[in-house]
């Protein structure tokens, strides 16, 4: 339920029962307490209705709070792991395998993360594009296997990215098309 939703409910039982209320408290003394004054009626319809006010408002904020810890974030899943012909991308528990000999492109970029850049890697292949980030567990053991695998591309490629931060830099590390004799 949204919270808007949650505070109008609030707000409407709080006229409804005010009305109530107000509506039959006169009756209600003239009935069981034929002498009393009405300013006390008065005030302590004030008195109530500024507890109920009260009460209202902290229902409403202890459904609020204890919602937000119901649901925390979870941690997404980002890994990527060797395989015997290739690896596989685990992205948030969506699994894409590559083997070695079907790629056809890696391009190489930096995303501008405010404080920080990521370094990542867009695998293609001719059915299936995935991306990986320095982030990743298991960059390192895949990045060692990849510069194995395509000797072709420069081993520095990370540190050339890097530099000027906050800049994309897209490149391309590896095309088969254009890596063939």
């Amino acid at each position: 339920m949204k919270k808007s939703k949650i505070i109008l409910i609030h707000f409407v039982l709080f006229i409804l029962l005010s009305l109530v209320f107000f509506f039959s408290a006169e009756s209600i003394l003239k009935t069981f307490a034929p002498d009393l004054n009405y300013v006390t009626v008065w005030i302590t319809l004030v008195i109530f209705g500024i507890a109920f006010i009260f009460i209202v408002l902290l229902i409403s904020c202890l459904i609020f709070i204890l919602r937000k810890k119901k649901t925390k974030k979870r941690k997404k899943i980002e890994k990527i792991e060797l395989t015997k012909n290739g690896f596989q991308i685990n992205y948030d528990e969506e699994i894409t395998q590559f083997k070695w000999s079907e790629i056809e492109k890696l391009t190489g970029f930096k995303v501008d993360r405010i404080t920080t850049d990521d370094i990542c890697l867009k695998i293609e292949s001719d059915n299936k594009i995935s991306f990986a980030t320095e982030e990743f567990e298991g960059w390192r053991i895949f990045m060692t296997e990849l510069l194995n695998k395509f000797p072709e591309i420069d081993k520095n490629w990370e540190s050339i990215i890097a530099i000027p931060a906050f800049e994309r830099k897209e490149t391309e590390l590896y095309n088969r098309n254009k890596n063939v004799g």
